[in-house]
């Protein structure tokens, strides 16, 4: 797991290096949320706990209206007294609709930190948002991120447990 978080944070980090029109640097963070469904032997079940998200993204101007923005983010969810921790690394892709909305879709990874018997830690998945900046330095998102890979190891092949998450923030680009 620790290869993966540093070749993203690798080609995070290295892609700042290629040349676009114009790339931009800044921070993130906001409120968190993240369900998790499983479902078995006819029955579906879901819960959900929310928290914090912090982060840190790149943003290139690949066109007028096309930008593409990675992101690496730490994630914190808290209920009933227990803690739950992850990685989350999405890559955006984002079109504007107009001088200031965009709408966003692209892959999500993330990377459960807590232990956890029989959970598969890495997860995949495909988000989907808005986007709206209120100036060239400030914005906000809101984003949804439905988990496309099962996540209990070695499960039967009639149950699956996905995690979603949504997400609601504030960014400032440097």
């Amino acid at each position: 797991m620790k290869k993966v978080l540093f070749i993203a944070a690798v080609a995070l980090f290295g892609l700042g290096k290629a040349s676009a029109q114009e790339t931009t640097y800044g921070l993130t963070a906001g409120f968190h949320s993240l369900t998790a469904s499983v479902s078995g032997s006819g029955i579906n079940v879901s819960d959900s706990a929310s928290g914090f998200f912090a982060g840190f993204f790149i943003d290139f101007n690949v066109s007028e209206k096309f930008n593409i923005q990675p992101e690496i983010q730490f994630a914190s969810t808290y209920k009933d007294g227990e803690n739950g921790s992850m990685i989350i690394i999405p890559i955006m892709a984002k079109y504007y609709v107009s001088d200031k909305f965009n709408v966003q879709a692209g892959p999500q990874f993330d990377l459960v930190l807590d232990d956890s018997e029989r959970l598969n830690k890495l997860g995949f998945g495909l988000g989907f948002g808005v986007g709206y900046d209120f100036s060239e330095k400030l914005f906000s998102a809101a984003r949804y991120s439905i988990g496309l890979n099962n996540r209990i190891e070695d499960a039967p092949s009639d149950m699956s447990a996905k995690l979603d998450t949504f997400q609601i923030g504030l960014g400032y680009r440097f």
